[in-house]
């Protein structure tokens, strides 16, 4: 699945560091691609020890509160995931996803 474009840099919600390896952020499923909801992005550091249970990975409702009438200006219900990326040079890699 492809990720779509997002803002670089990320910087993380909770401590607001700019995140320059490996983060996570909540996302859209929309057809073949993820469409990100980069202010929701967390820093690895922040996501294991603040957010999810201490050395756990956050889960999405820890990461974000979607609202169903986002911008999608229809009425199905979107499915949401939570990312799990890795920053490279060439972009944002997407490591794994969870729903």
């Amino acid at each position: 699945m492809q990720l779509r474009s997002t803002s670089q840099p990320l910087n993380c919600s909770v401590c607001n560091d700019e995140i320059t390896d490996i983060g996570y952020f909540a996302a859209t499923v929309s057809k073949d691609e993820y469409k990100p909801n980069p202010q929701d992005a967390v820093c690895n550091a922040c996501g294991f020890n603040q957010i999810g249970m201490m050395g756990c990975a956050p889960e999405l409702a820890d990461v974000t509160d979607f609202d169903s009438d986002s911008d999608s200006g229809s009425d199905q219900t979107l499915e949401q995931t939570l990312l799990h990326v890795r920053m490279t040079d060439n972009g944002i890699s997407v490591i794994s996803d969870k729903q």
